[in-house]
């Protein structure tokens, strides 16, 4: 039997457009061999959970339309701690990534089996199809997105193993609740603003440069800001930002493109004596270019 091939996230498009359905398990090619297989599950999650702010629906619009839209951001309430049970199945889903090595390797190994799954690690999971099939049965990200919090960070900082391999950078993020705390402090007040000055602030950047981490300042910022930029050397950290992204704030991950933001900032400040619009494309997290196909998120159907 020949070894299966991964799929790219254009053949996922394809495949959709020529049999009106996502892969299945049971398909020749099972469904989490093809990247970005995941995202339309989070994207109608949150269009149908009761008491989930439809983020993706909002960010796919603004994609579409190319125009930032006078409704306010969905706001997220997010966690002060982790959620005990979401803590204790994702530690399951680790120990299920390990196949027998340790525990650390099975959390970066789900790690990468989770960005593959959401079209941000390009790079297939070092994992067997039996394990992946395992996985596929048991990972709900839901699970996350409807008890929102940086999970990432606090399982990371574990240093799960207890060996030399585990937490490798000696990353340890700042507890949610002080996060919380700076962002009140640090952030604009938006109780009363008008509809206009509240779409002017969405436009404004938000950057946490001295290292941001799983991106636990910048998903606070994410209640008033649409351009959200950071800096982390760690690898694993930077994917796990990623991953948080996808799930409570994809503008975090899939940033809306600099000319649409100029245009909306432009239109607000239409008049004004002097303007001052920064310009130059948008990056993301990592630093790199958007990409033209940025914009091709959205699947045949949603």
């Amino acid at each position: 039997m020949a070894e299966l091939t991964y799929q790219s996230y254009a053949e996922l498009c394809q495949f959709l457009n020529k049999n009106g359905r996502l892969p299945w398990l049971s398909d020749p090619i099972p469904a989490y061999r093809y990247a970005g297989w995941a995202l339309p599950m989070i994207w109608e999650g949150n269009r149908i959970l009761p008491n989930v702010p439809d983020r993706w629906g909002y960010h796919l619009h603004i994609l579409q339309t190319r125009h930032i839209p006078d409704a306010p951001i969905p706001q997220i309430e997010f966690l002060g701690s982790a959620h005990q049970e979401t803590l204790k199945h994702l530690h399951q889903w680790v120990a299920l990534a390990a196949e027998h090595q340790s525990n650390w390797t099975g959390l970066t190994n789900l790690i990468a089996w989770i960005a593959f799954s959401l079209n941000i690690g390009h790079t297939p999971p070092p994992l067997d199809d039996v394990t992946q099939s395992k996985l596929y049965q048991s990972v709900n990200l839901q699970e996350l997105v409807l008890h929102p919090y940086d999970y990432w960070g606090d399982i990371i900082a574990e240093g799960i193993g207890n060996g030399p391999w585990a937490n490798p950078n000696a990353f340890y993020p700042t507890p949610m609740s002080i996060c919380q705390l700076l962002t009140r402090m640090i952030l604009p007040d938006t109780h009363g603003l008008s509809q206009e000055e509240l779409k002017s602030i969405r436009t404004k950047k938000i950057s946490d440069p001295a290292g941001s981490g799983t991106g636990r300042m910048l998903l606070l910022a994410s209640n008033i800001s649409l351009a959200l930029y950071g800096v982390e050397k760690d690898a694993l950290v930077w994917t796990a930002s990623l991953i948080n992204g996808v799930l409570y704030a994809p503008w975090m991950t899939f940033p809306i493109p600099d000319s649409i933001l100029r245009k909306d900032d432009l239109e607000n400040q239409e008049g004004a004596a002097s303007a001052e619009i920064e310009a130059g494309a948008n990056t993301t997290s990592n630093g790199h270019h958007v990409a033209p196909d940025t914009l091709q998120l959205v699947l045949p159907g949603y």
